[in-house]
């Protein structure tokens, strides 16, 4: 009686392990390919520029490049802006985008900065007019160290997109790819 519940007891902790572990970010590899999660005939994929809710000059534009080249180096994709000749659709919406500081030097000027993006995202296969994946609350975080001379001044939102547009990307494409 006790080993039975000793066992059962183990097997519920290992169960909630891995549970746990399924949640765990991934630490920016990626799979190579299609991704078995799309249709064979999703051939071309139609990214609209995304919307902008937030202040940030332009952001929408450089995720949105960012978003289409990474689309097209992860499988035999054609990316266009219109989706009237697709396949498929990307539709985002850049809902929020926040940077603060998290490391300062001993001149107590700012280093390292955490950004956050938070996004709306839908894939809509255009063919069976049928979403595939959609978030409404994407959320990418990282964190950035920032090269600055001391006393310079710099908009640490234009720096800070341009060094995470490509990992933004990479977030996206591979959740809709690998279905996650």
């Amino acid at each position: 009686m006790k080993d039975t519940r000793r066992h059962l007891f183990r097997a519920a902790r290992l169960l909630l392990l891995l549970a746990l572990l399924s949640t765990v970010p991934s630490c920016g590899y990626t799979l190579v390919g299609r991704g078995a999660f799309l249709p064979e005939y999703i051939q071309t994929v139609a990214i609209p520029t995304f919307v902008n809710r937030t202040p940030i000059f332009e952001v929408e534009i450089r995720l949105t490049d960012a978003v289409a080249t990474e689309f097209i180096g992860r499988g035999n994709f054609r990316v266009i802006g219109d989706a009237t000749d697709a396949d498929a659709v990307l539709r985002g919406e850049i809902t929020g985008f926040n940077s603060r500081p998290v490391q300062l030097d001993v001149q107590d000027q700012a280093r390292q900065y955490q950004i956050t993006i938070t996004a709306a995202v839908t894939f809509t296969d255009l063919v069976q007019n049928e979403v595939l994946f959609t978030n409404n609350s994407f959320l990418f975080r990282g964190d950035y160290l920032l090269q600055a001379e001391p006393g310079a001044f710099f908009d640490i939102s234009n720096i800070a997109i341009d060094l995470i547009a490509e990992e933004f990307a990479r977030s996206v494409v591979s959740s809709i790819l690998e279905g996650f």
